[in-house]
């Protein structure tokens, strides 16, 4: 699958109202993506996100600790109670990052969102 067919398709799934409702997409979820901060340039074709700063602690083989600047990027979208969007949204953000950001592990989860001023 191209890059851009990538993009289009994660921006469809989370931002479409028309995907929303064929999928049948009621439940608030929140996507978040924990990235190293040189690389978050690669999620700005998102139509919208919140961009955290966080830092990252990470144990070495050696014993010692790696401690990086990371960006968190949050974005509530809508999913079906069967969780076919979120699954293909994270499928697709495996294959992005196979094809264009790089990291040997991308970090991105799906949460529920239970309560909100939204």
């Amino acid at each position: 699958m191209p890059i851009q067919a990538i993009q289009d398709e994660l921006n469809a799934l989370i931002y479409e109202e028309e995907i929303q409702k064929a999928c049948d997409a009621k439940d608030r979820e929140l996507l978040s993506i924990i990235i190293a901060q040189p690389k978050a340039h690669y999620f700005d074709f998102l139509q919208g996100k919140t961009e955290w700063k966080v830092r990252g602690k990470w144990k070495r083989p050696d014993e010692g600790f790696d401690i990086e600047r990371n960006v968190q990027l949050d974005v509530e979208f809508k999913d079906a109670a069967n969780e076919c969007v979120g699954k293909r949204v994270i499928e697709l953000l495996k294959a992005y990052n196979k094809k264009t950001v790089g990291e040997k592990v991308l970090y991105a989860r799906t949460i529920p969102i239970e309560e909100g001023t939204l």
